[in-house]
């Protein structure tokens, strides 16, 4: 992300909008990662409370 980010002082508009593109694509996959990691822990977290729960 930050080399795309430095890139970007360098292209022109339509190059930019592109680029920008690519970043929110790349941030939305880090939160969706992000959001599946926080659901993975705190199942984890209940079956360690409630081992007979699946």
């Amino acid at each position: 992300m930050n080399e795309l980010q430095r890139d970007m002082q360098y292209q022109v508009d339509e190059e930019k909008a592109d680029t920008k593109s690519k970043l929110a694509m790349k941030k939305d996959v880090i939160q969706s990662s992000n959001e599946s990691i926080q659901l993975y822990e705190d199942e984890q977290k209940s079956l360690q409370k409630n081992p007979k729960i699946k």
